[in-house]
C-alpha cells in the first residue's frame, strides 16, 4: 500500500510541474522579456527579429517531416511576430502559436502572431 501512495504521489507530483503544451496554432498567453536579436553577419537582407524569452518552458507540439506525425518540444524563447515589444519589461504576450520558419528572418523555431502585449514590470 505504501508503494501504491508513494507512486501515486510522484505522478501528481510530476503533473503539477510539467510544463502546459501547445499546439500549432493555437492562441496563447506566454511571459518573458523581449530582446532584439541581429541577424547573422553576411544576411544583409534579413531584418532584426525581436525574441521573448519565457519565464518558464513551455510544450509545443509540432507537425513532423517524419512518420510519428507530430513532435514534441520544450520552448524557452519564441519568435515574436508583427509586434514591437517593450524592451528591458517583463511581459505577457497573447497571440498565436506559430511553429517553423514564419518570418524573413528565422531567430527560433516557434513563434507568436502577436495580438495583444501587457506590461507586467519595468527592469
Amino acid at each position: 500500500m505504501r508503494k501504491a501512495c508513494a507512486w501515486l504521489f510522484l505522478l501528481v507530483a510530476g503533473a503539477a510541474t510539467a510544463a502546459p503544451c501547445y499546439n500549432d496554432g493555437d492562441v496563447v498567453t506566454l511571459e518573458g522579456t523581449a530582446a532584439r536579436q541581429a541577424p547573422h553577419e553576411g544576411d544583409v537582407s534579413a531584418k532584426t527579429a525581436w525574441v521573448l524569452t519565457l519565464s518558464s518552458p513551455v510544450c509545443v507540439l509540432s507537425a513532423s517531416a517524419g512518420q510519428s506525425g507530430r513532435q514534441q518540444s520544450n520552448v524557452s524563447a519564441v519568435q515574436i511576430i508583427d509586434a514591437t515589444p517593450t524592451e528591458n519589461a517583463r511581459i505577457q504576450l497573447t497571440g498565436k502559436l506559430v511553429t517553423g520558419n514564419v518570418s524573413g528572418y528565422y531567430a527560433v523555431p516557434t513563434a507568436i502572431w502577436v495580438l495583444k502585449e501587457r506590461v507586467l514590470s519595468r527592469q
